[in-house]
C-alpha cells in the first residue's frame, strides 16, 4: 500500500512515525513495544548529506549526485516557502525513496550538463512556481521534460549577445593592454561597438582596429568573417 508505515522486524507491528530535522524533515521510526530504531538510515543521511547540494564540489562525484539534487531541492523549498520539506515515510531507506527516484531521472535528462541542475531548480521555482502558482509537493514536479526543454531554450536565448551586451572583461582587458587607443577612441564596451570595428577593419582604416577584430575572431566573439549576429 502506498505510503504505508514500515513494520517492526521483531513483533511485526506497524511502526509509529515522527519527524525531526531542520530545513529537511526526515522520518523517525519507532515500535510501540520496542522503541526507536537502533539505526535510522534517514538520520544518517540527514547528518551527512542534507546540505551537500549547496557545495558545488560534491556535484562532480557521481555517487553523491542524487543526494546533491535532493538536498538542493529541499533547501530551496525551505527558502522559497519558508517551511521545511517533509520527506515521505513509506520507505526507511532514503535511496529507495521517491525523491531519489526523481533525482536520478533529472540527472539522466541533464547528462553531462548535470552542473546546470541547481540553476534549473532555481529557474523552475522562479519562473514556474512563483509566477504561475504551481503547487509543489515533490521533486517529481521538476522531473518534467517539458520544464527541462523550456529551461534549455531560455538558457540558449539568454546566451545570445544583444547590441548592448558587454564584451567579456578578459577581452576588454587585453584590448586595454595592447591597443588602449582603440578602447578610448571607439569607446569599446559592447558587441555593437565590436561590430563597428569590423566595418572599420574591412576598410583597413588602421592596423589597431584590424588587430582587435582578429583577436575577437580568435576568441569566438566574432565569426570568422563578417559581423556578429546580435539580438535587438
Amino acid at each position: 500500500m502506498k505510503n504505508s508505515k514500515p513494520s517492526c522486524v521483531i513483533c511485526g507491528k506497524q511502526k509509529e512515525v515522527t519527524y525531526e530535522g531542520n530545513g529537511i524533515q526526515y522520518p523517525v521510526f519507532s515500535c510501540p513495544d520496542h522503541g526507536l530504531d537502533t539505526r535510522n538510515e534517514w538520520e544518517l543521511w540527514w547528518d551527512k548529506y542534507s546540505t551537500l547540494g549547496l557545495k558545488k564540489e560534491y556535484w562532480h562525484n557521481k555517487k553523491d549526485r542524487p543526494s546533491c539534487v535532493v538536498s538542493y531541492f529541499c533547501n530551496k523549498f525551505q527558502e522559497f516557502f519558508g517551511f521545511p520539506f517533509v520527506m515521505d515515510y513509506s520507505n526507511p531507506l532514503p535511496y529507495k525513496n521517491k525523491e531519489f527516484t526523481m533525482a536520478r531521472r533529472i540527472i539522466v535528462m541533464f547528462g553531462d550538463d548535470y552542473i546546470l541542475i541547481p540553476n534549473y531548480i532555481r529557474w523552475v521555482f522562479n519562473k514556474r512556481v512563483k509566477t504561475q502558482k504551481y503547487p509543489v509537493n515533490s521533486l517529481g514536479f521538476f522531473a518534467s521534460s517539458k520544464f527541462v526543454n523550456e529551461y534549455r531554450a531560455a538558457r540558449a536565448r539568454s546566451a545570445k549577445p544583444t547590441r548592448s551586451t558587454n564584451i567579456p572583461e578578459d577581452f576588454l582587458q587585453w584590448c586595454k593592454e595592447h591597443y588602449p587607443v582603440v578602447v578610448e577612441y571607439h569607446e569599446l564596451e559592447s558587441y555593437n561597438d565590436l561590430n563597428m570595428l569590423v566595418a572599420l577593419s574591412d576598410s583597413n582604416v588602421d592596423g589597431a582596429e584590424v588587430a582587435v577584430v582578429n583577436e575577437a575572431r580568435k576568441r569566438g566573439l566574432l565569426p570568422e568573417s563578417g559581423y556578429a549576429q546580435l539580438e535587438e
